[in-house]
């Protein structure tokens, strides 16, 4: 059996932010996933964990675009009644939840570390992570909410390709392993 792999699969601005200081991402609008085999990159993935900020933003959208998919939502408070199917709630330890990921045959898709910023930090920073795969936008914010903080030290993460698109992003893929 492939092993699963815990990725992150996130668009930055130049100067890196992942969104506005409200948590918008309208500035990622004009940019169409396609071009960056985003619907590739989602076919491999089995489950989604994200901050639950992120998830109450993204529920805000409307339909919820990863239904067949498991989703785990990491907070301490009860989700919504209406939340998507496959959506639970989970408040205990990353470590604990990576390795009962990992061991779960039942899905053998990939783990995609959604965000927030501060998910994708304890994610990377606690050495959970097995690729970061970044797009760097052709944006200047100039505030908002950054990818990474002050304290993210101590992670040296080896290139393994890049690339750019006619839009002017370019694609980013580091091995954490």
């Amino acid at each position: 059996m492939k092993k699963k792999l815990f990725r992150i699969y996130i668009a930055v601005s130049l100067d890196g932010y992942i969104a506005r200081a409200n948590g918008a991402v309208d500035w990622l609008d004009q940019f169409d996933p396609a071009e960056f085999n985003f619907e590739g990159f989602l076919g491999a993935v089995g489950t989604l964990i994200i901050g639950r900020k992120t998830f109450d933003q993204v529920m805000e959208f409307g339909d919820w675009p990863y239904e067949d998919r498991r989703t785990i939502v990491l907070t301490s408070r009860d989700l919504p009644d209406n939340r998507p199917a496959n959506t639970e709630a989970y408040g205990g330890s990353l470590v604990e939840l990576a390795s009962q990921l990992c061991d779960d045959r039942s899905d053998t898709g990939d783990i995609w570390i959604v965000g927030g910023a501060s998910v994708v930090t304890q994610f990377l920073f606690g050495g959970l992570v097995d690729q970061l795969e970044m797009f760097i936008i052709p944006e200047i914010l100039g505030d908002g909410i950054r990818l990474f903080g002050r304290d993210a030290v101590g992670t040296t993460p080896k290139l393994v390709a890049s690339e750019h698109y006619k839009s002017g992003v370019v694609r980013m893929q580091y091995d954490l392993r």
